[in-house]
């Protein structure tokens, strides 16, 4: 069971990444503009990703998780995972990308199936992750 000051901090640290201002698809994490080289690197290393997710999971690209909902909805997000450096680079996880995809999509679902979906996707949006984190280091 999670302490007082363990579900504090992680609240707390969800909100404010939930409630902080979404960068445009050029601006990194520290507000600098990323130049044509990195971000025709990061769509790139999105496309190879998703590719990689599409060929393991296509019931969610069926179900929303796809490509325009990356390039639109999760875009900022992932744009500041891909434009941090080293130890500035934020935590991103499959759970992270699932919220995205609830919240866009989750009323259409309830209860104890809404949890059960928005579990099983972060399971699988992590495949995108580990893709991306391989193009992210040169892999």
């Amino acid at each position: 069971m999670m302490g007082m000051t363990s579900l504090h901090n992680t609240l707390t640290g969800w909100f404010i990444r939930v409630a902080a201002p979404r960068p445009s698809t050029r601006q990194s994490a520290q507000g600098r503009l990323l130049d044509a080289e990195e971000l025709c690197m990061f769509h790139q290393a999105l496309h190879t990703a998703y590719r990689v997710f599409a060929n393991q999971h296509p019931e969610w690209t069926q179900r929303g998780f796809d490509a325009s909902f990356l390039h639109e909805d999760a875009a900022a997000l992932l744009m500041v995972y891909w434009a941090a450096d080293g130890a500035a680079q934020p935590a991103l996880t499959g759970m992270d990308l699932a919220r995205v995809w609830e919240r866009k999509y989750g009323m259409l679902l309830c209860g104890a199936d809404r949890v059960t979906q928005v579990a099983r996707l972060a399971g699988a949006a992590n495949v995108l992750l580990t893709a991306l984190n391989r193009r992210r280091s040169g892999g």
